[in-house]
């Protein structure tokens, strides 16, 4: 018994839904329009009442749907008439056929439930109306509740709720009430030109709408060349009468402009309140509480992480407009979430910027040093003033260039986005490079034909960076022979600088112009620096040889030598 019950209580919606069409099949069929019938059809009312899927259950009534339903109600029980039998059986038809079903059994069981209201209006309200006798009539009468049989019997078939929170496609409800009116009415207007029988005219009148619809059906497939009328279809579908598209449009047009987050969301938000059914909206971003409109009863709720928006709308949403509005929010918070992106990733570019112009100038100063170092220790050792002329000639030679670098360094990290693109004559740089390493125990080698332009930063920074790391290998291997060889043939330049060292490890190498490594004795960051820097200049810089006592690195031009 307690099993029982408990179905009982989990298929509510379903057991009312039986007793109502019960009871109204007894209104309709038990002395219509006596006092018997009008207090069936008052009970009938009031189990509509409990099973109507418009109202929840704990939403409050307004005073004008309250008075409305209670004069509908009081019309129908004192005036009970065919004319209002027939408007109320379309109306429960387009209840029944709009009702949103999950599971197989229960559209199965409203599907019943609406042919059962069918059979109601053609073989009971349509004959009153003309005042028509059908025969066998009486088989109607007994006949139609055997459908209450496998209704029961598929609501009890399993003890799972059928659906907890009941909705209706209002566009399904209105086109079907409005087929059957149209097979009800014309199968009247048939019967009296026609002068047929009224089992006749119905039979006539259904296949002619049913071949109508079949029709319709295959204009709106994909299989028919009528294509157009499928577009125009499926877009009136997805505008849902709304200017969608136009809203869209300004959408993507605020996204491509210079726009803050903060700002592009707000500019979003206000024309997204001047669609047709938005009265207002309010959001919060990270606890600031931002509105705009008119707030109302009803509201649709849209919640995602920090980010909550509150839709307020005229009239109660359904279900394929509250689909619609979070399909809108969302759409404008992917784009609200891609301004944020885009605002950060140009953030991490400059401080990119700045941190690789940073690290090149580090080695700049480096380099800077290891000059003043040498410089110094000339000037320092000349004590007793027998090489003051050399002195003077070094520092009269070396002291401009080292201010010039110097500045160099200052405005690299004023503009760490602009790139230094002055030239030098080729021969003139080479001719500089050995005035500056006169002190360094260097083998320079040329084969120089023409003398072309080259970006004097970037030769200097390659080479200073790369005779850096050789010098902080000397520290632990002192017999290193470094050779700087230049190879010019016109517009071809090619710079290699080799040293007898050790060869670099293979699990560096294969990394050491790529990717910043951490190394103990300098290498990783600066040739990383160093390859990026060519690689904007259209040069390369390789890593040619590799092994024990003979390591060479080489800086060329991109472009193929001119005949």
């Amino acid at each position: 018994m307690s099993t029982f019950l408990n179905k009982f209580f989990i298929k509510r919606d379903l057991v009312i839904l039986v007793l109502m069409l019960g009871l109204l099949h007894l209104s309709i069929w038990l002395d219509f329009g006596s006092l018997i019938s009008r207090s069936l059809m008052l009970s009938h009312l009031g189990l509509f009442l409990l099973w109507q899927p418009v109202w929840r259950g704990d939403e409050k009534l307004g005073i004008e749907n309250t008075a409305l339903f209670i004069i509908f109600t009081l019309s129908l029980t004192f005036w009970l008439n065919p004319w209002l039998l027939f408007g109320w059986l379309v109306l429960l038809i387009g209840f029944i056929s709009g009702r949103v079903t999950l599971s197989r059994n229960e559209r199965t069981i409203y599907n019943l439930a609406l042919g059962f209201l069918a059979l109601e209006l053609l073989f009971a309200s349509v004959p009153k109306l003309a005042f028509i006798n059908i025969e066998y009539n009486f088989l109607f009468e007994t006949a139609l509740p055997l459908i209450f049989i496998p209704i029961i019997l598929l609501a009890f078939s399993n003890s799972k709720a059928v659906h907890a929170t009941p909705a209706v496609d209002f566009i399904h409800a209105i086109m079907t009430s409005m087929l059957t009116s149209l097979v009800a009415l014309g199968t009247l207007l048939n019967m009296f030109l026609s002068e047929s029988s009224y089992l006749v005219a119905l039979t006539q009148t259904s296949v002619a709408i049913g071949g109508f619809i079949i029709c319709i059906s295959w204009l709106l497939t994909s299989q028919s060349r009528f294509s157009a009328v499928t577009q125009l279809w499926s877009n009136y579908m997805l505008n849902i009468g709304t200017p969608f598209e136009e809203w869209l449009s300004d959408l993507s047009t605020d996204s491509e402009q210079e726009l803050s987050p903060e700002r592009f969301l707000n500019e979003g938000m206000n024309k997204l309140v001047k669609l047709s059914w938005i009265s207002g909206i309010k959001w919060s971003v990270d606890a600031t509480i931002h509105e705009i409109g008119e707030a109302t009863i009803h509201q649709v709720e849209f919640n995602n992480e920090n980010f909550t928006v509150h839709v307020y709308t005229y009239r109660q949403a359904g279900t394929s407009l509250k689909l619609h509005n979070n399909l809108l929010i969302k759409l404008l918070h992917n784009f609200y979430i891609n301004k944020q992106r885009e605002q950060e990733l140009t953030r991490q570019a400059h401080l990119k910027a700045i941190y690789e112009t940073g690290a090149r100038i580090t080695h700049d100063i480096k380099n800077l040093l290891q000059s003043l170092q040498a410089i110094t220790s000339i000037v320092t050792n000349d004590t007793d003033g027998s090489n003051l002329l050399v002195s003077q000639q070094v520092l009269k030679r070396q002291l401009p260039q080292l201010t010039q670098r110097l500045q160099l360094a200052l405005d690299k990290l004023q503009t760490p986005q602009i790139l230094d693109t002055k030239e030098v004559y080729l021969k003139d740089w080479w001719d500089d490079l050995q005035k500056r390493n006169t002190h360094n125990k260097y083998n320079f080698q040329a084969d120089i034909h023409g003398d072309p332009t080259m970006p004097v930063d970037l030769f200097d920074s390659v080479i200073d960076n790369l005779l850096e790391n050789i010098q902080t290998k000397q520290f632990s291997e002192p017999d290193i022979k470094i050779t700087i060889t230049l190879v010019c043939h016109h517009d071809m330049i090619i710079v290699t600088i080799c040293d007898s060292g050790s060869m670099i490890p293979d699990d560096i190498s294969s990394q050491l112009l790529n990717n910043p490594i951490s190394s103990d004795n300098g290498l990783g960051i600066g040739l990383y620096q160093a390859n990026k820097h060519a690689e904007i200049f259209d040069y390369s810089l390789k890593l040619t040889i590799n092994q024990a006592g003979r390591v060479c690195f080489e800086l060329s031009s991109n472009n193929e030598p001119s005949d």
